[in-house]
C-alpha cells in the first residue's frame, strides 16, 4: 500500500472497505441461516413427529443423542435432513421406515434441504474468507 500525495493505491492487498463489506455479508448469511432455522423448525417440529412416527431416529431421542426442548427439536431436524441426504446409512442402522421416508411430503423435504443448503453456504463463506484474511498481503 502506497499513499502519495492523496491517492491510495491498492496494490492486491484487501481494502478496509472491502474487509467490512465481507464481515457484514458474513454477519446477514449467519442471522439469515439462524432465522431460517428457528422459523423452519418452529413449522416443521410437529409435522416430523407425526409423519414420521415409525422412525427410531426421529421417536427415540438417546439413540442420535437429540434431546428435548428447542434445542433438541433442531438436532432432530438435522437428523432428519440427514436421513433423506443418506437414507441408505440410516437404513443399515435400521432407525428408519422406508415406507415414511418415502410419503413424507417433498415440500418438507425441500425446506429442510434448503436449510442444510444454507448453512453449508455459510460456512463455505466464511471458510473462505478466513484463509484469505490469513494470505500474505492482507
Amino acid at each position: 500500500m502506497t499513499i502519495r500525495s492523496g491517492h491510495y493505491r491498492h496494490r492486491g492487498a484487501i481494502h478496509s472497505a472491502d474487509h467490512d463489506f465481507v464481515v457484514l455479508t458474513i454477519s446477514v448469511l449467519f442471522v439469515v441461516t439462524l432465522l431460517y432455522t428457528v422459523l423452519i423448525t418452529l413449522y416443521l417440529r410437529n409435522k416430523i413427529n407425526k409423519s414420521l412416527d415409525n422412525c427410531l431416529a426421529v421417536t427415540h431421542s438417546s439413540l442420535f443423542q437429540i434431546g428435548t426442548g428447542f434445542l433438541g427439536d433442531i438436532r432432530k431436524l438435522a437428523i432428519v435432513s440427514a436421513m433423506f441426504l443418506r437414507p441408505q446409512m440410516f437404513l443399515k442402522l435400521g432407525s428408519i421406515d422406508v415406507e415414511q421416508v418415502n410419503t413424507f411430503p417433498k415440500k418438507f423435504k425441500y425446506m429442510m434441504l434448503a436449510q442444510v443448503a444454507l448453512v453449508a453456504l455459510t460456512t463455505l463463506i466464511t471458510l473462505v474468507f478466513f484463509v484469505w484474511a490469513h494470505l500474505p498481503g492482507f
